[in-house]
This record gives structure tokens, sequence and C-alpha cells, in this order.
């Protein structure tokens, strides 16, 4: 279900959303994190102030989840899942084109800024959201009552998620759009000091962005660990602020198997509770150890596909057709990463 037509409303509706996602504000839930520096900031957003406990990751390719825990009992927090009843939260693009209407098929549970706005990537791909899920989180929270204020030095990781910092500049018309509807531009919003209150020059941002880079690189991997073997050496640049599950062929990597779960190996999970301390702390919050699990996990290893307009292959070009035959397996996510490319997970 839709929350609003922009035509008539013009921004958000913190109300409306909370009202139909009641799953956002409640305490003591469950959820499941995407492995980087923005499912990181939301899961200890969750944690600080909800109560929530992190019980697993999923990058698309690889899910672990904590055993004995039901997947259906948590919630996704900067991942889009197409599950009835399974609440998440992202800011992909998820649909090709909205007058399909199997598009919206397992969406319903999804809080989805680009769904709020009906904009789709064959039609509005460059008003895309352009900021992270913690900055649509961060105001749902707030006009829940949850949060009402953060510290300045929290202005490095929000500028670092997805991106922004480059998307301020880079696309400004879109960036001032969403700045509108998601009423950050009004006085008593939670993000307006960041990007409304302060004239940020080019100077400032990447000095901001600069102190971020240099806690992300303090962590970055040293190697990993292939199951068998730590491997050490290869290019682990920019790594410090996410977790690596996955290879690029979309196999298990840094689990260590203990009888039928696994553990996340010693060094990847010490290595990213730092950086998730260090975070912590520039948002003005706590990493609570107690709240995030990083052993005993059950894995699942999904399918990893792709429909893209350049494929010579008829059955994977991205088109209505595709696409319909696409919902038809029911994918557990999927996202456009690109005008003419839709990235997909089929368990």
């Amino acid at each position: 279900m839709l929350i609003q037509d922009p035509v008539e409303s013009g921004r958000i509706d913190y109300a409306e959303i909370i009202k139909q996602y009641a799953w956002a504000i409640e305490k003591n839930r469950l959820c499941v994190l995407s492995p980087d520096s923005d499912g990181f900031i939301c899961g200890l957003l969750v944690t600080n102030f909800l109560n929530w406990r992190v019980v697993g990751f999923y990058d698309g390719k690889v899910l672990i989840t904590q055993s004995g825990v039901n997947i259906n009992d948590c919630s996704f927090l900067d991942i889009e899942i197409n599950r009835a009843g399974v609440g998440s939260i992202g800011n992909h693009l998820v649909e090709y084109n909205r007058s399909i209407p199997i598009n919206n098929f397992n969406f319903q549970g999804c809080i989805q800024p680009n769904i709020l706005r009906k904009f789709d990537g064959k039609n509005a791909f460059q008003r895309k959201y352009p900021f992270g899920t913690i900055h649509l989180l961060l105001g749902i929270l707030q006009y829940g009552e949850i949060i009402d204020i953060l510290p300045d030095s929290a202005i490095s990781p929000l500028l670092f998620v997805d991106g922004v910092g480059n998307n301020l500049f880079g696309y400004p018309e879109n960036c001032l759009d969403w700045i509108d509807y998601l009423k950050i531009n009004q006085d008593s919003h939670i993000l307006h000091k960041f990007f409304c209150e302060n004239d940020l020059n080019f100077y400032e941002v990447m000095g901001y962005l600069k102190e971020f880079f240099k806690v992300r690189d303090e962590f970055n991997a040293t190697g990993y660990f292939d199951g068998t073997e730590l491997i050490r050496g290869g290019n682990n640049k920019r790594t410090g602020h996410k977790i690596k599950i996955s290879n690029s062929r979309g196999e298990p990597i840094n689990l260590v198997k203990k009888g039928v779960s696994f553990d996340l190996h010693p060094i990847e999970a010490n290595r990213v509770q730092g950086f998730i301390t260090h975070i912590a702390t520039m948002m003005g919050w706590r990493y609570l150890a107690e709240n995030w699990n990083w052993a005993n996990f059950n894995l699942q290893v999904f399918k990893k596909g792709m429909l893209s307009s350049d494929s010579e292959n008829p059955d994977f070009r991205l088109n209505n057709k595709t696409i319909t035959a696409l919902f038809e397996k029911n994918p557990l996510s999927l996202a456009m990463t690109a005008t003419n490319r839709i990235e997909y997970s089929i368990e």
C-alpha cells in the first residue's frame, strides 16, 4: 500500500508512516542489518533507543541469522525485503516500471522512500533517493519521540554513508528536492542543523569526510578466512566500514563452522566491532555489545542474478516481460543499481 500521493501532500507524512509501520518504533525487536556503515549506524540507533537486538547480516548473497531466530520475526534495516509481513526499510530503487502491478508484490511491509514518491527506475531514476537509510530512520524516530538531538560530531558519518557528501554537490537539485520532501529544511528536524544551518562548502565537507576516512582506514581488513584458512594480503583498502561475509563469486567467507552453525571469524568480528565503537562515539551513542550477535549463526546462500538491457540473452534483458517473470520467482530482495540494470537474490 502506498502511503501518500506526492502531488497532493508534497512532503513525507511521518505520522502516517508510524501508523502503517508501527514496528519501526516498537521496542525490543530483532533486526538484521546490511553489513556496512549505513546498516551499522541504523543498528546503533535502534539498539540505543529501542533496545533492539542485532541478530544477523545480509549482503544480498549471504544471510546469517542467529540460530533459533525466524527471519519473519525480524526487521531488516538498510535492506528491502520482498516478503509479506516482514518489516524492512531501505533506500534503493526497487521498482523498474510501476505501471506493472506485480512490482509492488510483497513490499507492503517495507518503508521505501522511492515507493512513497512513486519513483521507478524507468521513469525517474535521476530523482531516486540520494541519502542513507539512517537519514530516513532518524526522521521517523524523531517524530515518534524516540530521539530529538544529535551532537555536531555526527556530521562525518552522516555525510559518508551511501556517498551523501558526493551527492550533495553532484546532484544538488535532487538533494534539495528530497531535503524538502523529508522536511529536513524545517527548523525542528533532527538533521536541520547539518544540512540547512551550516553553509557547508567543499573544503568543510572534505574535512568532515577526511575525519571519517581516517577512522574507517584504521579498521581496514588485512585478509579473510576462506572457510579453511586465513588468507592474508590482497586489496583491502576502504574496507573498514563493512563486514565481508561473501566474496565476488557469492561464496561465504569469514565464517567459521562450529557444528551445525557458524561464527564470524574473531579477527573480522573484532575489527568490525572496533569500527562500530568509534562510529557510536561520533554519533553520541554507545556500542552495546550485549545487543549485537557475532556467533552461532545459521547460514543461507542465495542465487544472485541480474537483468540488464545490455544482456545478449533475452531471458536476462531488462524489460517488462522479464521483470514480471522475475517476480514470479519470488526474489527475496532486489535493487536497481543503474538505469539499465537490476540485481536480485533468489532462495
